[in-house]
């Protein structure tokens, strides 16, 4: 997505090259500047350390959980603390080395929490904006974080602050208000420790020209061609990583209730769940493997029979044309997370659809798309039987109203997409001497041109 952007518009993209570091101290780091001819690109390497303490252990086992509310579950310690903050460190002295006076600097999600703070303590007095992708948690629940007071301190340093949905920026300010001596200037403005900080609700989109020209690709037909051969007509697809957040049990549930409800649809379908590993989420993937493993035997066991399983689950890694070949071939997709920041699957799955005979989306009413796609199945993740009356409603809907639907989303992907998102976020980066809305589906956020660098 970012290289899309990048292409279209310039700028500077900072990462990780994806190798690592030999030594274990940091004197001379080396930075590797690439001018490309639509954007420029600086990496550099990570220390092991860095990797796994700080990005495995620190955001996946900690942050993860506690944004996707489930602090219980987060593990700290003072090692992948530090592991963390040296990740940090690694990018602010590398956008701080290239950062020039007039750049704008993007930061994304969580993993960068500190570079906004260790920017300004730089000197740096560029314009910070910082997006998160993932769902902003209720309440006190970031308060669970050992270091919060930091990371709440670095976030208040910077320009704008952009959330995937109204949901989890409200969840931010009113968390904001509660703990902090804060003036709320506006519904969008906020004044804290003698500054200004601007908020806005920019839901990450897709590239839907590129997605759909995936459809074209013959990995997809050829994938979409072995589904309709092997598999029941209808077939329900449910996708997700190997998490705790995915719903995974409750749509196997939901499985033995419609078979229950049901009895013709006996041979009529089959639910395929793609589960693939998650990043930075291997210290649970054997328990969650065997939980799916059991809750699919005991169901094929019970509904099962010799030439036809009800549920079945692939663990496979499938390229992103593969998994357009399952999308396309799907007459549902079932994407029930408990909770997400946006869920693109679900997006995915709409620009890639057949327009003549379209499948339906069910999608949970917990997922940061749900805000956008309400031409979906909105349902409970965690009620299999609101979960089985939609898939009930879904094979039995005529195909009018499947292409209404389709045709509603799509027309919707196509307005908001991820270069939508891109233009709205650095446009309301910019200046300006009053507040206006800034969530993106206002339409009111046009690009008014920009020369600055994009930072990632």
């Amino acid at each position: 997505m970012y290289e899309s952007i990048l292409t279209r518009r310039g700028g500077m993209w900072v990462k990780w090259s994806g190798e690592f570091e030999s030594f274990t101290t940091e004197p001379h780091r080396e930075l590797n500047f690439t001018s490309g001819k639509a954007f420029d690109t600086l990496t550099f390497r990570l220390t092991k350390a860095e990797y796994e303490e700080g990005y495995h252990q620190y955001i996946h086992q900690g942050l993860w959980p506690v944004f996707h509310q489930r602090p219980d579950m987060a593990h700290f310690s003072t090692s992948s603390q530090i592991g963390y903050m040296k990740l940090n460190e690694t990018y602010t002295r590398a956008i701080s080395e290239y950062a020039m006076p007039d750049d704008d600097i993007w930061l994304q999600d969580y993993h960068l929490i500190p570079s906004i703070k260790m920017l300004r303590d730089a000197g740096l007095i560029n314009r910070i904006g910082f997006f998160f992708h993932q769902p902003f948690p209720a309440g006190q629940s970031f308060e669970s974080v050992p270091n919060w007071r930091y990371l709440a301190d670095s976030l208040l340093c910077a320009d704008l602050i952009g959330f995937q949905t109204t949901h989890d920026m409200n969840n931010f300010t009113a968390w904001v208000e509660s703990r902090f001596r804060c003036e709320r200037q506006t519904p969008y403005t906020l004044r804290i420790h003698g500054r200004q900080i601007r908020v806005g609700v920019f839901p990450v989109g897709i590239d839907t020209a590129e997605t759909s020209a995936l459809a074209e690709s013959n990995s997809c037909q050829y994938m979409e061609q072995q589904c309709r051969e092997t598999l029941p007509e209808n077939l329900i697809l449910s996708g997700g990583h190997f998490d705790d957040s995915t719903g995974t049990p409750y749509r196997i549930s939901a499985i033995e209730v419609l078979l229950r409800q049901h009895e013709e649809y006996h041979h009529k379908f089959s639910m395929v769940q793609l589960a693939s590993a998650a990043s930075g989420y291997s210290h649970r993937i054997k328990e969650l493997s065997r939980d799916l493993e059991t809750r699919c035997g005991e169901m094929n066991g019970v509904h099962g029979e010799l030439n036809w399983y009800p549920v079945s689950y692939l663990s496979n890694h499938y390229s992103h044309e593969e998994l357009c070949g399952f999308y396309r071939a799907a007459r549902v997709a079932l994407v029930t997370p408990l909770i997400a920041g946006m869920s693109l699957m679900a997006k995915t799955y709409v620009a890639v659809q057949d327009h003549a005979n379209p499948g339906v989306l069910i999608l949970s009413q917990f997922a940061g798309a749900a805000e956008q796609m309400q031409g979906a199945l909105l349902v409970n993740p965690y009620d299999p039987y609101a979960i089985a009356d939609a898939i009930h409603t879904a094979l039995i809907m005529p195909l009018s109203v499947r292409r209404e639907r389709h045709a509603s989303l799509l027309k919707n992907l196509h307005l908001h997409d991820c270069h939508k998102w891109a233009e709205s976020f650095i446009n309301a980066l910019q200046p300006r001497e009053q507040d206006f809305d800034l969530t993106l589906k206002s339409g009111a956020l046009i690009s008014n041109g920009f020369s600055g660098r994009l930072r990632y």
